[in-house]
């Protein structure tokens, strides 16, 4: 069962996510090297996974699908805070429907095919751990807000590992 505590960071977590319109994705190349990259990712879902459009001959594609890896990082400014998001993550491309209804005004600028195209691909990034820092909440563990705090998922819950 979570804890308060756990809840509140988890509250807070959202809250940040929700106002931010892009973030940063990142992934690892085989040489061990991070690869980060402005996206446009939709809300987050209810069971703490995130979906977003790209074109499947990008590098975060074919460099995701290596590691089954990626991590999501979003920045507010606004309120000192940033929330990075890691896990699993997968291509979803085989469903024409889902990519109409998550296609955008402005996504005709990246997909003129449209969400036909089958260029146009589905990411979604199902969050396993959670890392979590805002100046203006408090949320800034000893020494002195020099660590985030992180949650884990374990199973259908979440833990709270510093904070």
């Amino acid at each position: 069962m979570q804890t308060d505590k756990t809840e509140s960071l988890l509250h807070i977590a959202r809250s940040i996510v929700a106002k931010v319109p892009y973030c940063m994705a990142i992934t690892v190349t085989e040489a061990g090297l991070a690869n980060a990259r402005i996206v446009e990712p939709y809300s987050l879902s209810e069971h703490w996974s995130v979906r977003f459009l790209t074109g499947r001959q990008c590098r975060k594609v074919q460099e995701m699908q290596h590691t089954g890896q990626m991590t999501l990082s979003y920045q507010c400014d606004k309120d000192h805070a940033y929330v990075t998001l890691l896990g699993q993550a997968k291509v979803l491309d085989h469903d024409p429907a889902l990519k109409s209804t998550l296609w955008r005004k402005n996504s005709d600028v990246w997909f003129p095919g449209g969400p036909f195209d089958p260029d146009v691909v589905v990411i979604e990034l199902r969050v396993e751990q959670i890392e979590l820092w805002c100046l203006k909440l408090g949320v800034a563990p000893p020494p002195v807000g020099l660590q985030a705090a992180i949650l884990k998922r374990d199973g259908a819950e979440w833990i709270t590992l510093v904070g």
